[in-house]
């Protein structure tokens, strides 16, 4: 912070400033020498960027800059961004019905992380959610991806009967899709307890409850380790 406002002092005495541009958004470092570059200049901010891509810049929104300095998330830009992918993308979103009536398949997950994939990095999706993401390593985020992705692959082995009907993976259709995928029967079995947690989750949202323990809490845990 304190950097950054001397930087940005002799930055304004050298040629003037109208507006601020704080790219990169992932800290609160960043977020820090934003304020105190505002505070030496008098200058606004405009727009943040929140990665390296064009679409990953959004226009200043004072509320939301602080919910997220102070760990607090940002849920509202996060269900924009999924929206759009989701449209964009022509990707079915399970019904709430079929949500609170425990309907959930292997078929509506993959469809599900492939809309995640499309709307942004693991740790920028999770530090949107309030106190989620504020204390987790990067090497955390990064084992998260990658399970994500062997998760994908492990479905992409998958007839369409065992997507719509996980109940009948047993232990030889289990080991046969462990040598498809090139993955462990281990890792194919997380999968499955992965997917029986998030059914649980999602089915508390559905009835209009947000979990902050229980299996939400379980189903961070899973995707760090």
């Amino acid at each position: 912070g304190q950097q950054a406002r001397g930087q940005a002092e002799a930055f304004n005495s050298a040629t003037s400033i109208g507006s601020i541009f704080v790219t990169k958004l992932d800290g609160t470092a960043k977020g820090g020498g934003a304020l105190s570059a505002v505070a030496a200049t008098g200058a606004a901010i405009k727009f943040i960027g929140t990665g390296e891509h064009i679409d990953e810049i959004e226009p200043y929104e004072p509320a939301k800059f602080l919910a997220r300095l102070l760990g607090m998330g940002d849920l509202e830009t996060l269900l924009k961004r999924v929206e759009e992918v989701v449209e964009k993308e022509k990707i079915k979103v399970p019904e709430r019905k079929d949500l609170v009536a425990g309907k959930l398949t292997l078929r509506d997950v993959y469809q599900q992380l492939e809309a995640l994939e499309k709307t942004g990095p693991l740790k920028k999706i999770i530090q949107m959610l309030p106190g989620a993401g504020a204390s987790i390593p990067d090497e955390q985020f990064r084992v998260g991806e990658e399970k994500l992705k062997r998760f994908k692959v492990i479905m992409q082995s998958m007839t369409k009967e065992e997507l719509e009907n996980p109940r009948i993976l047993n232990a030889s259709r289990i080991r046969r899709i462990a040598r498809g995928s090139g993955t462990s029967e281990a890792d194919v079995r997380e999968l499955l307890r992965q997917y029986e947690l998030m059914q649980k989750v999602l089915k508390t949202i559905a009835k209009g409850r947000v979990p902050r323990t229980g299996p939400w809490a379980k189903l961070l845990k899973g995707m760090r380790e």
